[in-house]
């Protein structure tokens, strides 16, 4: 049986050497140098596939889904968190720049008295009546009660602030009692001294009701004025207990001197 002579190769360029040749056939390298094999042929990876299989897209639209879910959860919670600590401090803060205009009740349209004898105007509610009116004064009809305003020559605001209260008579009004001293009292532009007083009024159907009652007394150019106010007594729900004690208020700030 022959044996196969093996195939030896060029150990310079790697070409094939014939059977008992002394030179390379291709570069003339000497076959006395040792031949080497043939190279051996390099194989490359495979290329990874240019698309997902359908199970990595599956899963990749999974995970995209959840990451959306999980952004809109965490703006809920700060949604939430804000909302909550706006409820925590009692609503939103109070606007100091750039408001919107806000819109409040208007004070009613205002009627006036002038004093013939003392020269001094009246400013007052609209929805308030003349119950009475002379040269020195005049007495307003209120929602509720009643504001006596009277001018007079002479006396100090404190003199005519007593000498108001002592000249109520005893049989409409009843139990007068001082409680204090009215803080801020005022007419027009000129500083006096107030009092705040309860009692009983007795009315025409001889049935007393508590009342409370504000005296405001001050003096300008020889004159001197006295605003008297009566009021149902509201000690719980109202200023010293007077209810229509803002009225009041805006009678006495919009009170005109004589000149």
């Amino acid at each position: 049986m022959a044996v196969a002579i093996p195939t030896r190769y060029c150990g310079r360029c790697g070409a094939p050497l014939a059977p008992g040749a002394g030179f390379c056939g291709r570069c003339g390298t000497p076959v006395l140098m040792q031949a080497a094999p043939p190279p051996p042929a390099y194989r490359y990876a495979p290329a990874p596939p240019a698309y997902p299989t359908a199970g990595q897209a599956r899963l990749g639209g999974v995970l995209i889904a959840g990451g959306l879910i999980l952004v809109l959860l965490v703006v809920g919670l700060v949604v939430g968190g804000i909302a909550v600590s706006q409820i925590g401090r009692g609503g939103p803060t109070t606007c100091t720049v750039n408001c919107p205009p806000k819109f409040v009740a208007p004070l009613p349209e205002q009627a006036s008295f002038t004093s013939t004898a003392y020269k001094f105007q009246v400013n007052y509610s609209s929805r308030w009546t003349v119950r009475d009116q002379n040269a020195a004064g005049v007495t307003l009809g209120t929602r509720v009660g009643l504001v006596q305003v009277t001018g007079s020559k002479g006396p100090s605001p404190e003199q005519a602030l007593q000498a108001t209260i002592s000249a109520l008579p005893t049989s409409k009004w009843q139990d007068v009692t001082p409680l204090h001293g009215l803080r801020g009292a005022r007419i027009g532009d000129v500083d006096g001294v107030g009092e705040i007083y309860s009692a009983n009024l007795v009315g025409s159907s001889q049935t007393a009701a508590k009342v409370r009652i504000a005296v405001i007394a001050a003096a300008k150019g020889g004159v001197t004025v006295v605003v008297l106010a009566s009021d149902p007594a509201d000690p719980k729900g109202s200023p010293n207990g007077f209810p229509e004690g803002q009225e009041v208020d805006y009678l006495c700030t919009e009170f005109v001197w004589g000149s």
